[in-house]
């Protein structure tokens, strides 16, 4: 479906007069090959790169009557390289819209990559602060748009992070204001080679004062703290954080990048978090470096990259590597994050089939209860059996199975029988089975599932606990199963997801 939208560069009438080279380059090179990328496992509602690579969603926010979320994009191969940013705009966080390259590293102090960063609204303009990469140093740099297209750049605000913390790991700005001061997240490495997250704070933008060290705790085993975000929830502070190298705890971190939430009171004079609980954002295997942004009907959204660090990647030999989650609304309760994917998915739903209720005795097919491109919900209600769920993509020998084990309250996503081999990363157990423990309600568990041709987002408890991981299979059937005895499904839904060619 991506490989519909138009990628052409876009028209000298409405190009910057400085606008760099290496930005016409990019955009002239995606317009020539974009057509040329494998399509086979191509998302139809999910963004990712039109060519080459994609990490960490960089810039969410909402500008001159659109959403935008720029990436970490390499356009020239479908591995990480010389970072650029890419750009999608959106009128309803699902359909999204390419923009072009926004950023490329052009300048002397950003030649070895424009990293991370994030987005603000101020004056009427649009502001970008990003990591800016040269000579194994990373500063914080600024770029500034009129139109929401076109970036012009600033230079360097923060030169350098304090003296006990290395200039080599300094990246990922992540900018919010409260009460008209201007606060900015870094994440960066102690001496003592502890990860830590770092507070500035600032009047306008470009002078900026140290605050304090936001967090610490040794737990990230000679990384850092990456891609750091902020959000107020429900009366709460949300940090989210993206940690390398985190320790597996039980079964919690068990990706060798992880990523969590913190809930609890930033104070904005020590630049401390006071932490109050943690969890893991997300228990699957392809999720990392989270941002939010906070909409204007009061909801908070969160993005993040649908990929995961030193894996194999099936799709790179297709031209192409990396996709966002499909965006999610947050909300606390009773001291836990929950996540509900964006409402507005709602509107591409078509060709629903129900089923109140059924037994599932073994296996069980459902009429009409297939697809790769779909929404599925149903509530499961373990009888006698002591493991039940769903197997996905199914077909051509492969499966996917989605479990939940009674014994131990523990649900499963197992991608081992998917058909295609993926790599695991060094000192990681393996790629292919992730779980996370979520007690049932009332006797039930309520799954809610979104497919997209090789993607697999899965909702439990209502959005207390989610898993998320790609899959590469051909398949399309779906398959309800029982293992030692009987289970009983409730409310059965089933959409199609059709999002119209772009």
């Amino acid at each position: 479906m991506q490989n519909n939208f138009d990628y052409n560069v876009r028209s000298p009438q409405k190009e910057q007069k400085n606008m760099s080279e290496l930005i016409h380059r990019a955009d002239t090179y995606i317009a020539q090959r974009a057509s040329m990328v494998d399509a086979r496992f191509r998302h139809t509602y999910h963004a990712m790169p039109p060519v080459g690579w994609m990490n960490d969603p960089n810039g969410f926010c909402y500008a001159f009557g659109r959403y935008h979320v720029f990436f970490q994009f390499h356009p020239y191969d479908s591995v990480w390289g010389p970072m650029h940013w890419g750009h999608y705009a959106s009128d309803d966080l699902i359909r999204w819209e390419w923009q072009g390259t926004a950023l490329a590293p052009d300048t002397a102090y950003d030649a070895d990559g424009c990293f991370s960063g994030s987005a603000i609204v101020k004056d009427g303009a649009l502001y970008l602060m990003y990591t800016a990469v040269a000579g194994g140093k990373q500063t914080q740099a600024l770029a500034r748009s009129f139109d929401g297209v076109h970036f012009e750049k600033l230079g360097q605000v923060i030169a350098a992070p304090p003296d006990d913390c290395s200039a080599a790991d300094f990246r990922d700005p992540y900018l919010f204001e409260r009460e008209g001061t201007f606060y900015c997240l870094v994440g960066s490495k102690h001496c003592d080679g502890d990860g830590t997250v770092l507070l500035y704070r600032s009047e306008d933008l470009f002078g900026w004062d140290f605050v304090g060290k936001t967090w610490k705790d040794g737990r990230t085993k000679n990384g850092i703290y990456e891609c750091p975000a902020f959000a107020a929830l429900d009366g709460t502070d949300a940090l989210f954080l993206s940690p390398q190298f985190m320790e597996c705890d039980g079964i919690q971190h068990e990706n060798i990048f992880s990523n969590l939430y913190m809930l609890g009171s930033l104070d904005l004079r020590s630049g401390i978090f006071l932490k109050e609980s943690e969890a893991e954002i997300d228990g699957g295997s392809d999720f990392y470096a989270a941002q939010t942004l906070g909409l204007s009907d009061g909801r908070t959204v969160m993005t993040a990259w649908m990929q995961m660090w030193d894996r194999g990647f099936p799709t790179a030999a297709h031209g192409w590597a990396g996709a966002l989650i499909l965006p999610r609304e947050l909300t606390v309760k009773n001291g836990k994050l929950y996540q509900a994917p964006v409402r507005e998915i709602e509107k591409y739903r078509t060709n629903s089939y129900r089923y109140a209720e059924a037994i599932i005795d073994g296996e069980l097919r459902l009429n009409g209860i297939e697809g790769n491109k779909i929404e599925l919900s149903f509530e499961l209600e373990p009888k006698t059996c002591a493991r039940a769920g769903v197997k996905l993509y199914c077909g051509d020998g492969c499966e996917t199975k989605i479990s939940y084990d009674v014994a131990e309250k523990i649900a499963y996503i197992d991608r081992s029988r998917m058909g295609t081999f993926i790599k695991a990363a060094s000192g990681e157990k393996d790629a292919v089975l992730r779980r996370t423990h979520i007690g049932m309600k009332n006797g039930r568990l309520h799954f809610r599932i979104f497919l997209d041709v090789s993607s697999c987002e899965v909702f439990l408890g209502g959005g207390e606990k989610t898993l998320t991981g790609n899959v590469y299979s051909p398949g399309k059937g779906i398959v309800f199963f029982s293992e030692g005895g009987t289970a009983h499904l409730f409310n059965v839904e089933k959409y199609d997801i059709a999002v119209s060619e772009r």
